[in-house]
């Protein structure tokens, strides 16, 4: 819960553009994300609020925040997983 509430006080709108994090959360630019937006290869779905070509892609920043908890908690397996 802390996660998706940092990520609305940062974007201040759900959903936010694809293009505005794709780059920090994904490691990728923005064509590639779009193209990966068509064919659902993200890591978090991805949609258009208009049945456009030129509409712009959208991710909810729930399912965001879910994905970084759910990789945060990989981590801490990981982690723990070494050090015992």
């Amino acid at each position: 819960m802390k996660t998706l509430l940092l990520l609305l006080v940062r974007y201040e709108r759900s959903p936010v553009p694809l293009s505005e994090i794709c780059k920090e959360f994904f490691g990728i630019g923005e064509k590639q994300a779009a193209m990966m937006a068509a064919s659902q290869a993200l890591p978090v779905p991805a949609f258009k609020l208009r049945e456009s070509e030129r509409a712009g892609w959208m991710v909810d920043l729930r399912d965001l925040a879910e994905h970084i908890d759910k990789k945060r908690r990989q981590a801490l397996n990981d982690y723990t997983e070494v050090r015992t």
